[in-house]
């Protein structure tokens, strides 16, 4: 094995050792100083194989809880879990830094300095956009999701998004890789100079966000119910209807010491047709009124316009002592978990074609709560900030995940899609409320602190004050317009690239170059 791809694998494990369940976050800022180093003149070529080894390794160091969820959860064979978990990593990592392998050698190519350490941050920041708006999807620990741990470093994500962090982790690692591939010199001083100043800006305005309030106002009693009834990614008739005594009676048990106003049950917490079931719905609305409170609850609905060709919807319900008041059905579906996109491939189809199948929804309306008008997520749709953002500015108060993560397993899954919804908190300054099935549940607050976090595969509740509002921010009002400025950079980097060569063959070549 050369010293390059040595490079790369090391860079990639470094990048893994960043986000949970390690946590060591300060290695983001060196962790691919490797990798850039690897590629600093490489041919086209090689530019792809670097970048195609160095995806597909992080994807594993990452995500080695992919196997066991296949295996286990999904109930496939430990063979079929491997092909697909390589075939996975190829299509969600490795062809696209592949692709950004190319494209940042080809732009920074011979150059050193301020200008090529900017570039490359911000074309690792186009390319993080392209993944995770791209044909894949896939926003999976972004690089600035490393810095969730470092609560002042985590502020400025309501300036520009997880980008913006991405971007400044970037820029250090380029400044440190170009620095230590040259000899030194003017060029390096400055590149290393801006590294340390975009780091220090960003502690800095993390301080000062830190010192500001908190949103002022009534605070209102609530309880994250965690049931731990992991039910398995099938439909089975002996799961219709189970689980809803455990939550029942675990938030009967402490409305009785704290007196909560609303209660929030997990991503399929309710097993069955909550909207077609009135004995069910009734014992849920008997315990409301025992209780004074109410409920956002997630549950399975069925619309059935055409009897033979039924529609099910992956939904949260508010539900009061007198009935079901409104529902949001889930809008960004996980493949292979809640549709198939591949049904008309037989192998594949025979292989996830009994696990649930959703169709998305379209109301983006917020849930009338007591915490006032609440935005609600599920599961995956977290990680998804532009999804927020929308749902956010619809007009909600504070924002809901609930989310069925028992899929993840015991492995660092659970922890690492509690870092990806930290964000939301800051990019809003609002509070989220993470109700899960089997752990990690949470109060996070608009600082982005993480409170009350549950113990894996266990029954838990959390109860907690939270003070409804969301803040005026910059990320809030235009979104993620930090990445498209980056993707504005390198596409113009890219012009004046093309051009400049352009105009080298004509000097080279000025009878060539007017032949035409």
């Amino acid at each position: 094995m050369t010293r390059a791809a040595l490079l790369t694998l090391a860079s990639a494990l470094l990048h893994a050792l960043a986000f949970p369940p390690w946590d060591w976050w300060p290695l983001a800022f060196v962790a691919l100083v490797p990798f850039i180093s690897a590629l600093d003149g490489v041919s086209v070529r090689r530019a792809v194989w670097l970048g195609l080894l160095w995806g597909v390794a992080a994807h594993w160091a990452e995500a080695a809880w992919v196997l066991p969820a296949m295996r286990d959860y999904y109930q496939q064979p430990l063979w079929f879990a491997f092909l697909f978990g390589v075939v996975s990593s190829l299509l969600f990592r490795g062809l696209h830094y592949a692709l950004f392998a190319v494209v940042a050698t080809w732009l920074t190519r011979g150059r050193r300095g301020v200008g090529p350490v900017l570039l490359w941050a911000a074309t690792w920041v186009a390319f993080e956009l392209l993944r995770a708006r791209g044909p894949t999807a896939d926003p999976w620990l972004l690089l600035g999701y490393a810095l969730v741990p470092s609560t002042a470093l985590l502020q400025a994500a309501d300036l520009g998004g997880v980008y913006l962090l991405s971007f400044v982790v970037a820029l250090v690692n380029a400044a440190l890789a170009h620095t230590v591939g040259s000899a030194g010199g003017l060029p390096a001083r400055r590149a290393l100079a801006l590294a340390a100043a975009s780091l220090l800006a960003l502690a800095s305005y993390g301080q000062w966000r830190l010192a500001a309030p908190l949103p002022d106002g009534r605070p209102v009693p609530i309880a994250v119910v965690q049931g731990n009834n992991d039910l398995g990614a099938q439909w089975r008739a002996e799961h219709y209807g189970a689980g809803l005594e455990t939550y029942l009676s675990l938030s009967r048990q402490v409305a009785a010491r704290t007196h909560p106003e609303l209660f929030i049950w997990p991503e399929s917490a309710v097993t069955f047709f909550l909207a077609r079931e009135p004995r069910y719905l009734a014992a849920i609305q008997q315990m409301l009124a025992e209780t004074g409170s109410e409920l956002v609850a997630g549950a399975p609905h069925i619309e059935d316009p055409d009897p033979a060709r039924p529609e099910f919807y992956n939904a949260a319900f508010a539900v009061d002592a007198s009935g079901i008041r409104a529902r949001y059905d889930k809008q960004r579906l996980l493949p292979f978990a809640e549709y198939f996109p591949l049904h008309f491939v037989e192998f594949l189809r025979r292989s996830f074609g009994r696990v649930r199948s959703f169709t998305p929804g379209a109301d983006l309306a917020p849930l009338p709560t007591r915490l006032g008008p609440a935005a609600v997520v599920i599961c995956f749709e977290a990680v998804f900030p532009e999804l927020v953002r929308d749902r956010m500015r619809a007009g909600a108060a504070v924002l809901l995940n609930l989310s069925n993560d028992a899929w993840l397993g015991r492995g660092s899954g659970p922890a690492q899609h509690l870092a990806m919804v930290v964000p939301r908190a800051v990019e809003e300054r609002t509070t989220v409320i993470r109700a899960t099935t089997t752990g990690i549940s949470a109060i996070i607050d608009p600082r982005g602190v993480v409170h009350d976090a549950t113990p894996l595969f266990d029954a838990a509740v959390i109860t907690a004050d939270v003070t409804p509002g969301a803040g005026d921010t910059l990320y809030g009002r235009y979104g993620d317009w930090f990445a498209y400025t980056c993707v504005a950079s390198v596409l113009l980097a890219a012009a004046r690239k093309l051009l400049n060569t352009d105009e080298h063959r004509c000097h080279q070549d000025p009878q060539g170059a007017g032949a035409g």
